[in-house]
């Protein structure tokens, strides 16, 4: 009874990371690693892309704001979502099982967007300018 239990768990498709809910393989996560204030939030709200994919819209739900260095969203709740505020320059580094990155996302000039972190990835805000980018 045990092993076909198990079996309907390993079988189970994960939940997508929009409805701002965690699953079974975590949370996603931001950190602020600068001494800027940035800004998380819950859902992702577009039926596509993966952690560093980005939108102008796709955004949802409450902002959860991070004051400075090393804050990061609440441990246990998923926030899919970081803004990159119009007019600046974020350097981010983003995580999922497996690869590491960093991505250069340029606003200088132009309107907000906002960056996917899926639930088994971590954003971590790295640089942030309104006048270079690295």
């Amino acid at each position: 009874m045990l092993a076909a239990a198990w079996g309907l768990v390993v079988l189970a498709p994960a939940p997508q990371a929009s409805a701002g809910g965690c699953t079974i393989v975590g949370c996603s996560q931001s950190w602020n690693y600068t001494s800027t204030y940035a800004t998380a939030f819950k859902s992702w709200t577009c039926d596509w892309g993966t952690t560093g994919s980005w939108s102008t819209g796709c955004v949802g739900g409450d902002p959860y704001g991070l004051s400075g260095y090393a804050t990061h969203t609440p441990d246990g709740q998923d926030w899919d979502v970081v803004r990159i505020d119009a007019g600046w320059c974020y350097k981010l580094h983003l995580m999922a099982p497996g690869k590491t990155w960093d991505v250069v996302y340029d606003r200088r000039g132009t309107s907000a967007a906002y960056v996917k972190v899926e639930n088994w990835g971590y954003a971590k805000i790295t640089y942030q300018s309104s006048t270079s980018c690295p």
